[in-house]
């Protein structure tokens, strides 16, 4: 002889805890809508700092190089305008040192030089 299985005497213990599952999923859907959040409140100002490190790091070597591209083309423009240099460019070009006697300065009527 079997035994009938016997259920929940009462009916309505199983749609009483459906009815509550809603109201649970839906308080945790909303802390975790708070929890990201807060998340992206706290953490987006910290990936815009990073971020505006990381250009500040790039244009801090961009000014350095830019420095030192700088300094190398007022070395070459130093030596470009030293004695020697301009010497040798103008016997390139063909000129000769002047065989002046003395300092330049107005001409006399001799054509000598006062």
């Amino acid at each position: 002889m079997e035994l009938p299985i016997v259920g929940p005497s009462n009916r309505f213990l199983v749609p009483q805890r459906d009815r509550r599952w809603p109201h649970v999923l839906s308080t945790f859907l909303l802390l975790a809508v708070l929890v990201v959040g807060l998340l992206g409140l706290v953490g987006w100002p910290r990936l815009r700092i990073t971020s505006i490190h990381y250009d500040l790091i790039r244009l801090r070597a961009a000014v350095d190089q830019l420095e030192s591209r700088e300094r190398a083309l007022r070395l070459d423009l130093e030596y470009q305008r030293s004695p020697r240099a301009l010497a040798a460019r103008a016997a390139e070009l063909g000129l000769v040192p002047s065989e002046a006697a003395g300092p330049p300065g107005p001409a006399l009527p001799d054509g000598g030089v006062s």
